[in-house]
């Protein structure tokens, strides 16, 4: 990170080691996700404005409020190197979320606070649920130094604790907060630390030891010892001023911060759908060996670790167009550097497209063992942006280093990236440690979007290179749909659903906040290049669903378009209280009869549902082979069926087929019922979906259901109207219960493994349905949530009424599957939402799903989206209490 004073010896240049094949490309390694908590940057946005606005978050002492007694930084102090790039409320911490007591969080390093909420951070960013990698194959790699807060914790007289302090336990918290099964591994490599933790994330990838890596770095200046001990060493500037490669340049300034990035082999992101952020080509770690001195750099040395990186990653030297260099502003070491980059960057290198070179060093100071994750994350910024920032405070080229004769350039000015139309941008990070490790990346752009998900203006990828694929989602295997529907058959689904959750509602309303301003974002930029926003939000739906962890404080936005979701995210941010929903632990589902038909039920899902699409296509095929007639013309309501669906002969079928179908769709979100019990017809599908009865027997059952009740209706049915349903059972195979089955007419109890004979649909044909005796039975199965499965919300009230209120248990959670276009949920008129409003309602009450069923025949992105809004508080020792 810098060196004393002293003139460097030559040193001999072995030849450099050789893998043994360079990159061809099938290891790559893809950046799939990042986040970073930076002095003036709270997240990837405002690092990327402060970049490219060129300011410094360089301060003359800390600006929090909090009291920084005995800790650097401290703006009462008169120490003469209190400036520093400082991460603002490094006191603070969500130790809540992470499920940390508060008289642990008050002890454990500030550095693995900000490892656990960057990482998180990072996941989110990649569109990876946290809880999906728990007992997986994925590991963690971060660069850490000594801990600078056991220093604030003696000097406060309060006893040190290993586990707060420990460089292995910061790591292994993130495994154990995760529940990682991979290597957790901390590198302490000085200021290349989180560039060679990088390089070991690579290397578990490449050899197959973890396939997801989560790899950065993290640093914390607190100690005025250490501070003061590299003041006398002479690596830090007097000016509080870092100016690599300027005439002026004195040193550093100590900085701050945490990055993490997400890594995947770039084969296995493609084919999970993953938001490809930028690809690793090469990386490579090596040591500086005898030199002038421990501290001192050795150009050699960088040279060999560029070259075998470049080597790794396959591509010649004059392919790479930026160096974010090491750069820490030190009159003696940026030389070096520089002459050791250009050797080898230099080769081949046509005049007019010198090596562009930068550092964030004069942004943010210098994050240590944070700043080769740190150097990453620009690089990525700039090359999604295509835009490399200007570098603050360069105004007097160094006169220690040959600019003329170099092919090199500082970019001291905002620069567009010199694309070139045969390949990618590229670019190399170097990270140099003060012990003489060094580190160095190899890092290239991929695809033609940007960060936010916006179309960028033109291609960063090589010419004819297509946007990342989007994931593939089909409609789950279920032993009722046999066939896929073609994609072309499908409509688009009617409205979308967005599912917010936190661990508090304060945090949910702040969630709710930031998706406005995503939104509105989004709008905008849409606006501006006249663009269709629908497909960034169903990307946005998709992502939201699969890519997060979903908690218990949560609210569901059901919408149609921009203008619906910002209505929603606007009642939800104002909200008053938003309670904790408690997951159900058993689930039954309620079949209705004839309750709430209408013409045109079933047709919305038909068009936009493949997995209903394919019940419904089951059963019109079966009605046709056995009836000589169009069931979902009836259904639909169209125009010359001849059918009319208050007729028992249309409408039993037709009940039974739906409720089939919204089983089937339930199945596909992962809701599946423990109880079942129904009412009519209704029976005879809740008898299907706990598998006694098939899917083609059951619609005859029905049919000849109500065939039996029409005959009965007439005057003077004859005593052989029976006969037709008789028969029907004869053929009907009947199996043992998978699921616990609640008789509708007698309230008897089904469990799985039992039949029931069929003398009992004979007799359950023309018996009432007995709600009161049908609902005691399930009340005393501790059900607590009812899925009504139907036509219309008609049963669920009734079923709540009925609820026993015996033992303190109140009325189970009550989902509806449909609506009945223009109905009104509460204070909210759904129209017709298909599927939409039903997932709603079931997320809201607790109920698991699986997000990917909503989506089901379509391809989707991953996007950015709104981080977890942490609601941190103070978590602090006071070094010297005053």
């Amino acid at each position: 990170s810098g060196e004393a004073d002293a003139a460097p010896a030559p040193a001999a240049r072995p030849e450099p080691a050789r893998p043994a094949e360079p990159g061809t490309g099938g290891d790559r390694i893809a950046i799939v996700g990042m986040a970073c908590r930076l002095p003036g940057a709270q997240d990837l946005a405002a690092f990327r404005r402060l970049l490219e606005e060129g300011r410094t978050a360089v301060t003359d002492g800390r600006r929090d409020p909090a009291d920084w007694n005995g800790v650097t930084g401290d703006p009462a102090a008169g120490d003469a190197y209190r400036h520093g790039g400082f991460v603002e409320g490094i006191d603070r911490f969500d130790a809540r979320f992470f499920g940390i007591r508060p008289i642990e969080a008050r002890t454990m390093d500030p550095r693995q606070r900000l490892l656990l909420e960057t990482t998180w951070q990072a996941l989110e960013d990649a569109g990876i649920d946290p809880g999906t990698l728990r007992g997986g194959r994925a590991g963690v790699y971060a660069g850490l130094g000594g801990s600078e807060y056991r220093d604030v914790i003696a000097l406060g007289g309060e006893e040190v604790g290993y586990l707060g302090n420990a460089g292995s336990v910061a790591v292994g918290r993130v495994a154990f907060a995760l529940g990682l099964s991979g290597p957790a591994t901390a590198l302490d490599m000085t200021c290349a630390s989180s560039l060679a933790a990088l390089h070991q994330a690579i290397v578990g990838l490449e050899r197959g030891e973890v396939d997801v890596a989560l790899g950065g770095g993290v640093h914390a200046v607190l100690s005025p010892g250490v501070t003061k001990f590299m003041a006398e060493l002479g690596l830090l500037s007097a000016s509080g001023r870092c100016r690599p490669f300027d005439a002026d340049a004195d040193g550093f300034v100590r900085g701050e911060g945490c990055g993490m990035v997400v890594l995947k082999r770039l084969a296995d992101a493609q084919g999970d759908g993953d938001r490809i952020r930028a690809v690793i080509r090469g990386s490579a770690v090596n040591q500086s060996g005898a030199s002038a001195g421990l501290t001192v750099p050795n150009g050699p040395a960088q040279e060999r670790v560029i070259e075998e990186a470049l080597f790794r990653a396959g591509i010649a030297p004059s392919e790479v167009d930026y160096l974010e260099a090491h750069g820490t502003g030190s009159a003696m070491g940026d030389p070096i550097e520089v002459h050791a980059a250009t050797k080898v960057y230099g080769r081949g290198r046509a005049p007019e497209r010198p090596l562009l070179i930068g550092s964030f060093k004069p942004n943010i100071g210098h994050p240590e063992s944070a700043a080769g994750v740190a150097g990453l994350i620009k690089v990525v910024l700039a090359m999604q942006q295509r835009l490399i920032p200007p570098q603050p405070d360069f105004r007097n080229p160094s006169p220690l280093i040959e600019w003329d004769e170099l092919p090199a350039r500082v970019t001291s000015q905002p620069t567009q990236w010199p694309l070139v139309p045969d390949r990618p941008p590229r670019a190399g990070i170097s990270a140099f440690g003060i012990s003489g490790a060094n580190a160095h990346v190899v890092v290239e752009g991929y695809g033609g979007f940007d960060g936010s998900g916006v179309p960028a203006a033109g291609p960063i990828a090589p010419a004819g290179a297509a946007r990342p694929a989007a994931v593939a989602v089909p409609a789950p295997a279920r032993e009722s749909v046999e066939d896929p529907v073609p994609d072309e058959a499908l409509a688009a689904r009617p409205a979308r659903l967005l599912p917010l959750s936190c661990k508090s509602d304060e945090a949910l309303r702040e969630l709710a906040a930031r998706y406005v301003t995503w939104l509105d974002e989004r709008v905008t930029a849409h606006s501006a290049q006249g663009g269709d926003i629908a497909p960034a939000l169903s990307d946005m739906a998709w992502t939201a669903g699969v890519g997060r962890s979903h908690f218990a404080h949560r609210a569901a936005i059901v919408f149609r378009d921009a203008q619906s979701l910002r209505e929603g995210l606007s009642a939800l941010r104002e909200a008053d209280d938003v309670p904790a929903a408690e997951a159900p632990a058993r689930i039954a589902f309620a079949f209705a009869d004839d309750l709430g038909r209408w013409a045109g039920m079933g047709e919305t899902l038909h068009r936009s549902e493949p997995v209903a699409r394919a019940v419904l296509e089951r059963c019109e095929a079966a009605f046709r082979e056995f009836e000589g007639a169009s069931l979902l013309e009836a259904m639909f309501g169209r125009a010359g069926s001849g059918a009319v669906l208050h007729d028992p002969a249309w409408t039993q079928p037709a009940i039974y087929a739906l409720e089939c179908a919204l089983v089937a769709l339930w199945s596909s979100v992962g809701v599946r019922p423990g109880v079942v019990f129904g009412q009519g017809s209704g029976e005879i599908a809740a008898a299907q979906a706990a598998g006694m009865i098939g899917l083609e027997d059951g619609l005859r059952l029905a049919a000849a259901r109500g065939q039996l009740l029409e005959a009965l209706s007439q005057v003077g049915a004859q005593p052989g109207a029976r006969v037709g349903l008789q028969e029907t059972l004869a053929g009907v195979e009947i199996s043992p219960a998978a699921a616990t089955f609640v008789s509708g007419t007698t309230g008897r109890t089904s469990r799985p493994g039992d039949a029931l004979e069929s003398d009992y649909w004979q007799g359950q044909a023309v018996e009432p349905f007995n709600l009161g005796v049908a609902v005691a039975a399930v009340a005393e199965l501790e059900v607590d949530a009812v899925v009504e499965i139907g036509p219309e919300a008609a049963l669920g009230p009734a079923i709540r009424d009925a609820w026993p209120r015996a033992a303190g248990r109140g009325a189970p959670a009550a989902v509806s599957s449909l609506h009945r276009p223009h109905a009104e949920v509460g204070e909210v008129a759904v129209g017709d939402v298909g599927f939409a409003a039903a997932a709603a309602q079931a997320f809201e009450a607790g109920i698991r799903l699986r997000f990917e069923g909503l989506f089901a025949g379509e391809a989707r992105r991953r996007v950015s989206l709104p981080g977890y809004p942490f609601q941190r508080r103070r978590f602090w020792i006071d070094a010297v209490p005053r």
